[in-house]
């Protein structure tokens, strides 16, 4: 009991009718705590009989309808002036279902993943602007999961429409499929695109006029600058999955082919603005170092060889892959195939062999015609432009011209036209022959150096004296491409990013304005130059051809 100032006890009133009533609501009392209980104990099963427990009865004794749990929305609704039952509601809404169904063609195709909730779900489509878009009616409301589903694919659709390609894929999932289908890969997938269908569309191409034309007259190029404009990338539509190791232009017709280490080779028709890909051959077991057209328009045939002990020869007009392999006894000199260049006119493919060897086989038939031996290993060599003869130099500097005109045999002499050593060559890497009746002669080396050659002045045979050292690239040469018409002579090593000159041969200048600084090359891997000198196309590790356009043919 509470105490007073002196410490006597002072009683506690008893509590009145009021404070009892406050004491109730706040803290409520016996009878409502059991009524919360029996509440507690039954809210996930409720049945008839604790429904009627836990009604309240007014004074009046009737049974009055506890309105504390009914959501808000559902104590109002909006009267648009049509009187509709529920029923009625219900049977719109399976008719409309079926009949959205029936336009999508959700009844031919199965999905991936179907939520049975869905069925269940009604959506009501006034709820934001968002959902309002999807009425097809100024009074639709309610709708079900699945009509919901639809309206969202064919409104994505009117904003995204279906591409041709998924058509196309269903028609040949449809032509195709079976039980015994199996998984390939992606280098099977492409082997799968030598099909008639493809030979059939490549022949269609080859047939017709468009082709590269032959400049009728010689536009000669200033030295100062050059005037250049880059196009679409030649395999934008279908990228290398490897460095690009090899392009090559149909001598005739304006398609061009890509290889590499994906062991796949891939066929562009370039026009410059769409370049699109017609078709690819894959090479299995067979990774791609050098490919190449062969320069008869008339056979329609590449070349093409990797680190194997042969080399595949392709028809373009039937599709077929043929290994060519012929050496005859002379297997121990040529174990490898991946260093080859074919002669200007095909009559010749020579291969870099082994231990100084160089070898010469048929174009056409591939089997094996001459050997020809030089001091040191053999790095390059080089067709003249009429056949009469091949240069060959080793990794010392040392030039063989060999001798092609004749009748050649395995027991014939080897004629040597001339013999000559580079200029301070060291670490010799590449050599290419240029210009009209094999004029020029450019050698590369491993230390960026270039030394260029007029063979029309020669005075010394064996220590002739270059015109022009170019010493613009400071790491090793691995391209070396004249123009058809002598002009230009593109250079670029691979050891460095975006190295790459364009030089003017007769005066020997490299060009200040192109490439800049903002010029993608990337690591140049190979480059080419079209048969009517428009069109210089340039490969790199990054798997792209990027092609620029000559304005001065």
């Amino acid at each position: 009991m509470p105490k007073n100032k002196n410490g006597d006890e002072v009683p506690i009133p008893p509590k009145d009718e009021e404070e009892l009533m406050l004491e109730k609501l706040v803290f409520g009392d016996i009878a409502g705590l059991e009524n919360n209980l029996r509440k507690v104990g039954s809210l996930f099963d409720f049945d008839e009989e604790d429904e009627e427990e836990v009604v309240d009865n007014d004074e009046s004794g009737e049974e009055s309808e506890d309105i504390d749990d009914v959501q808000d929305e559902d104590l109002f609704y909006i009267d648009d002036g049509i009187n509709k039952e529920e029923d009625s509601d219900d049977m719109e809404v399976d008719d409309e279902e079926e009949q959205e169904s029936s336009e999508d063609g959700l009844d031919d195709e199965e999905d991936a993943w179907v939520d049975s909730d869905d069925e269940k779900v009604n959506i009501s489509l006034a709820t934001s602007d968002r959902l309002k878009k999807l009425r097809k009616t100024p009074e639709d409301n309610y709708i079900s999961g699945k009509s919901y589903i639809i309206r969202l694919r064919s409104q994505f659709e009117k904003i995204y429409p279906r591409p041709q390609w998924a058509d196309q894929f269903g028609e040949d999932k449809d032509v195709n499929s079976s039980d015994d289908d199996i998984l390939i890969d992606d280098e099977e997938e492409e082997a799968s695109t030598n099909s008639q269908a493809n030979t059939a569309k490549l022949n269609k191409l080859l047939s017709t006029t468009h082709q590269f034309l032959t400049t009728k007259q010689l536009k000669l190029i200033s030295p100062q600058n050059i005037s250049i404009t880059r196009l679409k990338d030649a395999n934008h539509q279908k990228l290398s999955k490897a460095a690009i190791q090899a392009i090559s232009f149909h001598p005739t017709h304006s398609i061009l082919l890509t290889a590499g280490f994906d062991k796949t080779i891939r066929l562009y028709q370039i026009d410059g603005k769409t370049n699109n890909f017609i078709t690819s051959y894959y090479l299995k077991n067979c990774p791609i170092m050098q490919c190449q057209f062969f320069p008869n328009p008339n056979e329609e045939i590449i070349y093409a060889a990797g680190r194997r002990k042969y080399m595949n020869k392709i028809n373009l007009k039937t599709g077929e892959i043929e290994k060519i392999s012929r050496m005859y006894g002379h297997e121990e000199n040529q174990k490898s195939f991946e260093n080859f260049k074919i002669s200007s006119k095909g009559s010749y493919i020579g291969m870099i062999g082994n231990s100084g060897w160089f070898n010469l086989i048929n174009g056409k038939t591939g089997q094996w015609i001459k050997g020809f031996k030089i001091e040191g290993v053999v790095v390059d060599f080089d067709f003249d432009n009429d056949e009469k003869f091949v240069v060959i130099v080793n990794s010392a500097g040392d030039v063989w011209e060999f001798s092609l005109s004749g009748k050649l045999s395995s027991k014939s002499e080897n004629k040597i036209l001339r013999k000559w050593s580079d200029d301070g060559g060291v670490g010799i890497t590449k050599i290419k022959l240029g210009g009209k009746n094999s004029r020029w002669v450019a050698i590369g080396s491993n230390n960026g150096y270039i030394n260029l050659y007029d063979r029309n002045i020669f005075t010394d045979t064996a220590n002739p004296k270059p015109y022009k050292t170019i010493e613009n690239l400071v790491t090793s040469i691995s391209s070396l491409v004249f123009n058809p018409d002598g002009q230009l002579l593109c250079i670029a090593s691979r050891a460095k990013r975006d190295a790459l000159k364009l030089v003017h041969v007769q005066t020997g200048s490299v060009f200040s304005n192109w490439p800049t600084s903002g010029t993608p090359l990337g690591r140049v891997t190979s480059v080419v130059f079209s048969p009517n000198n428009e069109i210089l196309a340039i490969g790199n590790e990054a798997g792209k051809v990027t092609l620029w356009r000559l304005n001065h043919y």
